[in-house]
């Protein structure tokens, strides 16, 4: 795998988990700090990137990478 294809995964779960993080903190009234939600969310996309990298499973999220790898 490419260093530009694994950064291009990386955003696409920092984008998922960040997404989803900041839907659940707003429908529990904004109770998390924003920081502690982003900081969460880069923590799981780095796993998620590593674990992805390392069973080599192609997904959806490898298209969604690939569109992405196009743009930057």
């Amino acid at each position: 795998m490419k260093l530009k294809h694994k950064i291009a995964l990386f955003i696409v779960y920092l984008l998922i988990f960040f997404t989803s993080a900041a839907l659940i903190n707003f429908y529990a009234y904004l109770t998390l700090d924003g920081r502690l939600l982003f900081a969460a969310s880069v923590l799981l996309a780095l796993i998620a990137t590593y674990m992805h990298h390392r069973y080599r499973v192609k997904t959806k999220a490898d298209e969604l990478a690939q569109e992405l790898e196009e743009i930057l």
